[in-house]
């Protein structure tokens, strides 16, 4: 007796481009920004988009105010030469803080470029179930869903289990064990031209810390998130283009098909190279905050570490540290995947039966081997092309910085 069969419960759909910005619009949404342009934002009322930017202006203010004040609080203590640890613990949230805000205020003065590249990406997307097979949009979606959801987890976990430290605190040791009164703490030190321990104003101070905290944890994992979704994307049709290179034999076909085969290929890859420019100028500066900040939050997280920290502070360090090599190595990994899948262009052009191509084929092939000599990269700016080699570098950087500084303290 033949075995029935089982059929799969999971039928196959088609992937829109949207799933890959999932994320990268929640979180954006959650501080009343639009990234880009697309049907479902055209589909809100009026009366949705004034609210939207309403809320974004709070956001701003708030996230803007709690920076201000942070950044008097290390002045001053800098100043005085008191509160020395308190001030550098300060100097690493604010280059968080500054990071995010300039992430911010980048993607929102780029909308228009954003726009354009998402309607170029679209335009180039598998439609179909057997084209999206063929360019294994399910595979990249899923490894893509799975680092990202992983990457803002672990980053929520720091960003609340800091938040709500001193709540959490309150509420175990004083009002539940009563084991002694509870001073009043804010997540971040800051300098305000009242006393904000004595009333109501300190629950006002608290939320407001927080709510811009999470603002700028939602500016900078979109930015982030959104950086490596395009990514995801090149790295998706530079592969494929890849394949179908290499799996091309010249010379079975008319030569005219050959031709146009090539030159499709060419005009494809001339596209590709072209939207990779133009990530670079739109996450250019965003790239360059991040690996300068990610350096500087490296140096002075481990520098408290060293110096005999209370046992809180070093655990939320700690979680502090390890988000920053999170998103130093994601980064890094996608800029190293990408340069990987546009040589992978040249070898396969190499690579493929050519031999049997009329001479107009063969001397065509030329173009597309000289375009991939110059692979695509993610560039923060002009200064550093990104590489799992940079994130070495700045590794060693940051050793060098927390060297001189830990130097600097035992004197």
């Amino acid at each position: 007796m033949i075995p029935k069969v089982r059929k799969s419960t999971r039928t196959r759909e088609i992937i829109p481009l949207e799933r890959f910005f999932r994320y990268v619009n929640f979180f954006y949404l959650s501080i009343g920004m639009v990234a880009y342009d697309s049907k479902l934002n055209s589909d809100r009322c009026s009366w949705q988009r004034i609210l939207l930017r309403c809320f974004f202006i709070f956001q701003m203010v708030n996230l803007n105010a709690a920076l201000i004040s942070e950044l008097i609080y290390v002045f001053l203590a800098l100043s005085r030469s008191n509160n020395f640890l308190e001030a550098t613990m300060n100097l690493s949230f604010i280059g968080f803080v500054i990071v995010g805000d300039v992430k911010i205020r980048l993607i929102q003065q780029q909308r228009k470029r954003i726009t354009r590249i998402v309607h170029q990406l679209d335009a180039l997307h598998p439609l179909s179930i057997e084209q999206q097979a063929d360019y294994k949009t399910a595979k990249y979606l899923s490894d893509y869903s799975r680092i990202s959801k992983f990457y803002f987890i672990v980053h929520l976990i720091l960003i609340w289990s800091y938040n709500l430290y001193w709540a959490i605190y309150y509420l175990i040791c004083d009002f539940w064990l009563g084991i002694r009164r509870f001073e009043r703490m804010l997540p971040y030190y800051c300098w305000v031209p009242w006393d904000w321990k004595r009333n109501w104003i300190y629950q006002f101070m608290y939320v407001s810390q927080n709510l811009g905290g999470q603002a700028c944890l939602s500016g900078q994992l979109a930015a982030d998130l959104f950086m490596c979704a395009l990514a995801t994307l090149l790295i998706m049709h530079f592969t494929h283009l890849a394949t179908q290179i290499e799996h091309h034999v010249a010379g079975i076909l008319s030569a005219e098909e050959d031709m146009d085969f090539l030159s499709t290929s060419i005009i494809y890859h001339q596209q590709l190279l072209l939207l990779g420019k133009e990530i670079n100028k739109i996450f250019g500066v965003s790239l360059l905050c991040n690996f300068a900040s990610s350096s500087f939050i490296i140096c002075f997280v481990i520098f408290h570490i060293t110096i005999g920290s209370t046992i809180d502070n070093v655990v939320m360090l700690m979680l502090f540290l390890f988000c920053a090599m999170v998103q130093l190595f994601m980064i890094g990994s996608y800029a190293q995947q990408l340069i990987n899948a546009s040589e992978q262009v040249g070898e396969a052009v190499y690579n493929h039966d050519w031999f049997g191509g009329e001479l107009r084929y063969r001397k065509m092939m030329i173009l597309i081997l000289r375009r991939a000599q110059h692979p695509s990269y993610l560039r923060a700016t002009s200064f550093l092309s990104v590489s799992m080699v940079t994130v070495t570098d700045l590794l060693q950087l940051s050793y060098k910085f927390f060297a001189l500084l830990r130097t600097m303290y035992s004197e």
